[in-house]
């Protein structure tokens, strides 16, 4: 029923207010150092501490101008870091157990035992040991090869119908058989004579070849006769060549001999003067 115009509401019930207030069945809330913003800011506080402390060393090392500043900064920035990281909560382990039954060993208790120890102990239990399953298996394997005689039993009848019928293709396929053969004996009776007629050929065109072997010698017998020849050509050249130049130079020297006398001549006429002259002065 709804409540008359200005009339106050009715108070929440309890359950309304257990489910409005944090404390009574709500969620619980995380501590501060498991929240996303402290590691989120501790990450971030690792990071830039690192480079400050990383740099105080450097300008220490490098001995810088404000060396000591920069160390004593570095070093604090370290101290604060790991004096935050005393505040963070231990990484929780899974429980590797639950995937893996057999970690779980308390207190010196054996694990509990896999799915397959199990069946072991219950057919130990049972008495089955394994010549019962040897012989189990033996039984199963008779009993499939009697199904398989019993199959091949009732194959038979069915076999022996197939087998008339397979009589009867077989003698058409040896009535086609022997047509086939009748073909391949009037074939390979051509090819004997065939065969003759390629003796034949083959001796024609061994004369052939050794006639050309005959035209070969005597055509490189030609050749070298020719280059004989040619090389005797060269040689009466060359000697007419030089009988050339001798007669040039026997007419050059004919020439000489003639200026030669020519000018004794001369000499002889002057000297003869010469004498003449001296026998008129001494008269």
């Amino acid at each position: 029923m709804k409540p008359a115009k200005g009339d106050s509401p009715e108070p929440a019930t309890p359950m309304a207010k257990n489910k409005k207030s944090p404390a009574v069945g709500g969620t619980k809330k995380k501590a501060f150092n498991e929240s996303k913003a402290w590691k989120s800011g501790m990450a971030k506080l690792y990071g830039i501490g690192a480079s400050i402390v990383i740099i105080g060393a450097l300008f220490k090392i490098e001995h810088w101008e404000g060396a000591s500043e920069m160390l004593i900064i570095g070093l604090g920035t370290e101290a604060f870091i790991f004096l935050m990281s005393a505040f963070e909560r231990p990484h929780a382990e899974p429980k590797w157990e639950l995937v893996y039954p057999e970690l779980a060993v308390e207190d010196g208790e054996p694990a509990a035992k896999k799915p397959v120890d199990q069946l072991d102990d219950m057919l130990q239990d049972a008495g089955v040991d394994n010549a019962v399953l040897s012989r189990l298996g033996d039984g199963m394997r008779h009993l499939g090869d009697q199904a398989m005689q019993l199959s091949e039993v009732t194959d038979a009848a069915a076999a022996t119908s197939e087998y008339g019928g397979a009589l009867r293709t077989a003698t058409e396929k040896v009535n086609g058989l022997t047509d086939t053969y009748t073909q391949v004996s009037d074939s390979l009776t051509g090819l004997s004579e065939n065969k003759e007629m390629s003796i034949a050929a083959g001796e024609q065109l061994q004369k052939m070849n050794d006639n050309l072997g005959s035209l070969n010698g005597m055509y490189e017998a030609q050749l070298q006769q020719m280059e004989t020849s040619r090389q005797l050509f060269a040689g009466m050249s060359d000697l007419v060549q030089n009988l050339n130049e001798s007669l040039e130079d026997t007419k050059k020297y004919k020439d000489n001999i003639a200026a030669l006398s020519t000018n004794m001549e001369a000499l002889n006429t002057v000297y003869a003067n010469m004498l003449n002259a001296m026998g008129n002065s001494r008269g």
